[in-house]
């Protein structure tokens, strides 16, 4: 009976051993499988923030291209001002030129309208003369004027600026648009001819003139 242990226990323990070592061997397998899914596990999580990096670096990327175009859109918008306000200041400076030329010829015609009243204010008492006959120191009147009639009217009318006449008694056309140019600056009818109101009315405004440039020597 001795014997039968000695046998068992010489079965049992070499049993044992390879029990021991089937352990060990699943401990190892267990801990090289866990090593395993670590790595796996780790290169998955790098994965992963690696495509969370890459995300948000897209992010940034695209809010940095929006920047830009809200900053060239911007940029734009100034240079439209600006070029505007280059417009608007030329044409202010357009605008005072003009102002300053329709000034110049504000005053240049206030001093024609001056000379104008002056001249009106001259041939006044023309205007009123007194009635043909009224007059004695004038000419003569007749009905039809006399060749010396003519000729007084036409040195008249040149001293009146009504135009550069030749005084030589004769009614040419240039004497009769000096005449009809004149009967239309005092009021009286327009005919052309030499009648005995007008040439009164020349005479007249000859004298006023004369005496004006007697008076301004």
């Amino acid at each position: 009976m001795a014997a039968a242990n000695r046998e068992v226990q010489g079965v049992a323990v070499p049993l044992m051993q390879e029990r021991k070592r089937f352990r060990s061997d699943r401990v190892i397998a267990l801990a090289v499988s866990l090593i395993a899914i670590a790595g796996w596990g780790g290169w998955i999580y790098s994965a992963l923030d690696a495509d969370r990096t890459e995300r948000q670096l897209r992010g940034q990327v695209s809010a940095l291209l929006d920047y830009q175009s809200l900053y060239a859109s911007q940029r734009k918008a100034v240079e439209d001002g600006e070029r505007q306000i280059a417009q608007l200041t030329e044409q202010l400076s357009s605008a005072r030129s003009e102002l300053e030329r329709q000034t110049a010829k504000y005053k240049q015609t206030e001093s024609e309208l001056a000379k104008a009243r002056d001249r009106l204010a001259a041939l006044d008492p023309i205007l009123r003369a007194p009635a043909v006959g009224s007059a004695p120191e004038l000419l003569r009147i007749t009905p039809l004027p006399t060749k010396e009639d003519v000729k007084a009217a036409q040195e008249a009318l040149t001293q009146l600026r009504f135009g550069t006449i030749n005084a030589n008694g004769v009614m040419g056309a240039s004497t009769r648009q000096a005449i009809e140019e004149f009967q239309r600056t005092v009021g009286l009818p327009v005919t052309g001819e030499l009648q005995p109101q007008t040439l009164q009315a020349l005479m007249r405004a000859a004298k006023v003139i004369a005496a004006q440039a007697e008076k301004a020597r």
